[in-house]
């Protein structure tokens, strides 16, 4: 990967993202996060994970600005770069900076195996604001690939090198859940934050965790500085129970995905659904994603989902 020299280095405040989020919240015609899928193509191949391939290309360069320019238009504050593995792409720094350049707050979702410190160095210029990384045990074992052992030296260059925000995420249910502390301990030792995501069964409905992750679950939500509070995941511990949580989930306004081929969908596990392309969504369509209830959110895990709806939990929503 030849990594972009720019000659003036971009800097998004903490300041200017709470300004940009304090006028969406007037706003509810505005996308809070999106996420686009920049490659399909992974370098892990962790057993729970349906949204990466071996062979697929990257999303050429020019796509992915034009799918920018969309969002742009429709003043999206975040866009999140997924995969597959997004540092994958080869032009990933340059698309950073792009995004930074429209005025909207770029993220990375990344398993974090391939960084370096000119890639850090090099998204630090482009203006990246954030990164999250997955994390998942101690050692690989047959369900996930994404183990302490594996990140520990990438969360040291992080520590070193990265200008930008990092967070790691960890899906309880993968691995034994008296790892998942442990992984939860060295990465707030990091100065990290660290969240717990939960198992999905095949409809992208949370599974109930059993007593053993439960109670690992509430030890980890105890620990000092794991999240901040604006991120933080209250609406898992019903979940997390086998409970339902009552909520007004905005998916396809305030938060939807775009994939490889530029389609829009409402989250992971509802892909198919618009299924429109980026280039023709419009205000229409996300006033009309924005008014319709999801007769999936009452045990929906997805925490991009919850956050990106926190705005508007005053605001009416009809029936699913």
């Amino acid at each position: 990967m030849k990594l972009p020299s720019f000659d003036k280095p971009m800097r998004i405040s903490r300041a200017r993202v709470m300004w940009k989020m304090a006028k969406a919240a007037l706003d509810k015609d505005r996308p809070v996060l999106v996420q686009i899928v920049v490659t399909r193509r992974c370098n892990l191949a962790c057993g729970y994970c349906y949204e990466y391939d071996k062979v697929s290309k990257p999303v050429p360069l020019q796509e992915l600005k034009a799918r920018v320019d969309k969002l742009r238009k429709l003043k999206a504050v975040f866009v999140t770069l997924n995969g597959g593995e997004p540092l994958l792409h080869p032009h990933i720094a340059e698309l950073v900076r792009y995004i930074a350049e429209a005025g909207m707050v770029p993220m990375i979702n990344t398993n974090g195996h391939v960084l370096k410190a000119p890639l850090i160095k090099s998204l630090n210029e482009a203006g990246l604001f954030g990164m999250q990384l997955s994390c998942d045990s101690l050692e690989d074992n047959e369900v996930t690939e994404k183990s302490m052992r594996r990140l520990r030296p990438k969360l040291e260059l992080l520590r070193q090198h990265a200008q930008f925000m990092v967070r790691v995420n960890g899906v309880l249910g993968s691995g034994n859940p008296a790892e998942m502390e442990e992984v939860a301990k060295a990465v707030v030792g990091f100065g990290f934050g660290f969240q717990c995501s939960l198992m999905r069964d095949s409809s992208g409905q949370a599974l109930p965790l059993s007593d053993e992750a439960l109670q690992a679950y509430l030890r980890i939500r105890a620990m000092k500085g794991r999240l901040p509070q604006v991120l933080n995941d209250n609406f898992q511990l019903p979940l997390a129970r086998g409970e339902s949580k009552p909520w007004k989930c905005r998916a396809g306004a305030r938060h939807f995905e775009v994939d490889g081929a530029g389609l829009v969908h409402l989250c992971q596990p509802k892909t198919g659904t618009p299924a429109k392309p980026l280039a023709e969504y419009s205000v229409e369509d996300i006033r009309q994603q924005f008014d319709c209830g999801k007769s999936c959110s009452a045990r929906c895990p997805i925490a991009y989902a919850h956050l990106g709806s926190r705005l508007d939990g005053f605001r009416s929503q009809q029936n699913a």
